[in-house]
């Protein structure tokens, strides 16, 4: 792959400083510069005792030092700083002679400066980091603001909000939501299984990949009045096959293997597209409909998994089965990668997910990590190691307030993360915890989450209510054969999945309300 380099001049330096801090997956927290403790305390008196002795000097190893007073040895000044905290958790715990005593042997005094079991909590969270359940590292709060700005009367996931009104008075219960019904509004057939999909930022096109490489852009319009043609009390029961075929505006095949990713450009009228043939490909939507061509190429040497643009629509970023980040000036085409080799992941990158605003993206990686970096910088923010308990991750969205991040992994589980904090909130899903992929997305204005994984028990979309987590739907009973990708529209409450059945299918989701 390309080899890590300087950024190009027109990215700021400005904020190297601020992010320059952060740590990488591969520095667990040593809080207070404490080690990790290897072994798990006694009981309350044993624990006293073993402490006060193991301070005294007391054991084999102080009588090997030829019976030298402990209070006049010569300590470092990390071991210092640890008797201050232990001499501390003592006291805590209530054990003020022996405190008094030890005190007086090392001539240390207890730290008052930190809070009450402040090295228990270093201890807890050297456990956790053990079993990789924390962060590495400081957590750097994720602010940012969404493009367009949110307008009062947009539904977007607000889960502090959300907290606040379902508090309900004594007696009275809070209002149960209706289960949305959920429509198939038009299905696209493939030659093979469908493996990518992607929406237009307007809204108003669908692009659709499967494993012969092929291509089909979709006009969303009139996916929806084909739909229209056969409901209603003037419906026909029967639709032709020109009427069918009439939202399908481009067929597009250029590509050796299976397509993998596809990303519309925010602005022009241009399909990227990613595939195991180790190639982007760069399709002029403004062609004449004969053109299958694509009119560019972005040659890489490792099959493409993910493709972003950044929301200027100026920078490509690529996820391959190499650890590092691609970033592709779509002017120049060169490609830059992150300043320090230590900051990329430890394999395969399977999903890029950017803000609205163009502050920060996101990734999903094989390693079983998701990484935050600065999309001016290109620097490592922050890192959730083993977010989904070590299990590959390969999807991300952000959420439309850019507050939460919503991932799936192939633990067949979804998570969704506070951004601000590096919390997780809750996990979705049910079954077996195992599965080789899975995707979720926010749909019908984040109110709902729909997920789906390559479990065969399940070979379906499931629904879940994006506040709390709880099941909708365990199955939407529109697949028989797992879903492979699925993303929802920008603009409406309309869903598109691509499934291994070889077809596309475009679904309505409609909130029944409370």
């Amino acid at each position: 792959g390309p080899s890590p380099c300087a950024p190009p001049p027109f990215w700021p330096r400005a904020r190297a400083g601020r992010l320059g801090g952060a740590m990488g997956a591969e520095t667990p927290p040593v809080p207070m510069e404490l080690s990790p403790p290897t072994q798990a305390p006694a009981a309350a008196e044993g624990s006293a005792a073993g402490a006060a002795a193991l301070a005294a000097g007391s054991g084999p190893e102080a009588a090997g030092a030829g019976g030298k007073d402990a209070g006049q040895r010569e300590l470092p000044a990390l071991k210092v700083s640890f008797y201050e905290m232990l001499l501390r958790q003592l006291q805590d715990d209530g054990f003020a002679s022996e405190v008094l005593s030890l005190s007086k042997q090392l001539h240390i005094e207890p730290n008052t400066t930190v809070e009450r079991d402040a090295l228990l909590e270093c201890y807890g969270r050297s456990l956790k980091w053990a079993f990789g359940d924390a962060p590495a590292g400081e957590w750097t709060p994720v602010v940012c603001s969404p493009v367009p700005p949110l307008r009062p009367q947009d539904r977007v996931l607000d889960l502090d909000a959300s907290a606040s009104k379902e508090e309900s008075p004594v007696g009275i219960a809070a209002p149960t939501r209706r289960a949305p019904e959920i429509r198939l509004l038009y299905t696209a057939p493939h030659k093979q299984a469908v493996r990518a999909v992607a929406f237009s930022a307007d809204g108003r096109s669908c692009a659709t990949g499967d494993l012969s490489g092929g291509i089909k852009v979709l006009d969303c319009a009139r996916m929806r009045a084909c739909a229209a043609s056969t409901e209603g009390p003037i419906g026909r029961m029967r639709v032709t096959e020109e009427e069918l075929q009439r939202p399908v505006t481009r067929v597009l095949q250029d590509h050796l293997l299976s397509v993998t990713s596809l990303a519309f450009h925010p602005t022009n009228p241009t399909l990227f597209s990613g595939s195991m043939d180790k190639a982007v490909k760069i399709f002029d939507l403004t062609r004449p409909q004969g053109h299958k061509k694509a009119l560019s190429m972005l040659q890489d040497v490792h099959p493409v998994r993910s493709l972003c643009i950044h929301p200027c629509g100026d920078f490509l970023m690529v996820g391959t089965a190499h650890q590092a980040v691609r970033m592709y000036d779509l002017q120049t085409l060169n490609c830059f990668t992150t300043f320090d080799q230590a900051q990329h992941h430890g394999a395969g990158v399977n999903d890029i997910r950017c803000t609205s605003d163009g502050r920060v993206f996101a990734t999903a990686s094989s390693d079983g990590s998701i990484r935050i970096w600065d999309a001016v910088s290109n620097r490592l923010v922050n890192t959730m190691p083993k977010a989904h308990s070590g299990a590959v991750v390969t999807s991300l969205r952000w959420s439309r307030g850019l507050r939460y991040l919503l991932s799936a992994g192939a633990d067949a589980r979804t998570r969704l993360w506070d951004v601000r904090t590096g919390q997780e909130l809750f996990g979705m899903g049910f079954g077996p915890r195992s599965c080789d992929y899975g995707s979720a997305v926010f749909t019908a204005g984040e109110r709902y989450v729909a997920g789906a994984n390559s479990n065969s028990r399940i070979a379906d979309v499931s629904l879940f209510d994006a506040t709390t987590g709880s099941p909708v739907f365990t199955k939407l009973g529109m697949h028989q054969m797992p879903v492979r990708a699925l993303e929802a529209s920008p603009v409406d409450n309309t869903l598109m999945t691509a499934c291994d059945d070889h077809n596309a299918r475009y679904f309505a989701v409609e909130d029944k309300g409370s």
